[in-house]
């Protein structure tokens, strides 16, 4: 019988010495690498910096430019819905205030009565929601805006369409929110600006005529 010999030595040096060569680590060309969607983002960005910096500079722009970036964005947000809800910023005042007008009472008020009262008692704050109250219906009677109940006062700036009438209206629309809503003290100099824009709103209506 003929005995077979076993050729195959294992030689345990060389093996040690593949499994340290990269060359020949196979199964980490199987592995997922675990990278989301912004290291992904992050490393294009820093490969495009490099264009100009170093590796280490780049990175650190990288990292800046990106919280600049995200700052940028926020605050974009933040002013673009102040445009157009201003209401939303301002504080409105815990001590309960009695008014004279409803606020969405714009018929069957007299309108002139109702501002010689007010300012008869210096009551500047009244004074100011009945001239707003008044050149809303102004504009309702002109069918430069479709007043309802339930619309928020900023609304109506986006429903003008004229070029005359919008900016003293917005103008005069965001002074009564900061009166209306926030800290603002109505003043009688206030009163005197807002009745300056009503006459605006009014000139602006004739001119277009």
């Amino acid at each position: 019988m003929v005995h077979l010999t076993d050729t195959l030595i294992y030689d345990s040096a060389k093996i040690a010495k593949y499994q340290a060569d990269k060359r020949f680590d196979y199964n980490s060309q199987l592995d997922i690498p675990d990278i989301n969607l912004w290291e992904i983002f992050f490393r294009w960005l820093s490969r495009f910096f490099s264009r100009f910096f170093d590796t280490e500079v780049a990175d650190t722009v990288t990292y800046w430019f990106l919280i600049i970036f995200f700052v940028t964005v926020v605050f974009l947000v933040v002013f673009f819905i102040y445009k157009k809800r201003p209401e939303l910023f301002m504080k409105e005042k815990k001590k309960p205030i009695h008014y004279e007008v409803e606020e969405e009472s714009i018929y069957g008020v007299d309108f002139e009565k109702e501002l010689k009262n007010a300012l008869a008692r210096n009551d500047f704050r009244t004074a100011i929601r009945i001239l707003y109250l008044q050149t809303v219906r102004f504009l309702a009677d002109q069918q430069y805006i479709d007043w309802q109940i339930y619309k928020a006062p900023t609304e109506y700036i986006y429903e003008l369409k004229s070029v005359n009438l919008k900016a003293p209206f917005r103008q005069f629309t965001n002074h009564f929110l900061q009166v209306r809503y926030g800290n603002f003290k109505a003043t009688g100099e206030l009163f005197e600006t807002m009745k300056g824009l009503q006459e605006k709103l009014r000139k602006g209506d004739a001119d277009e005529e």
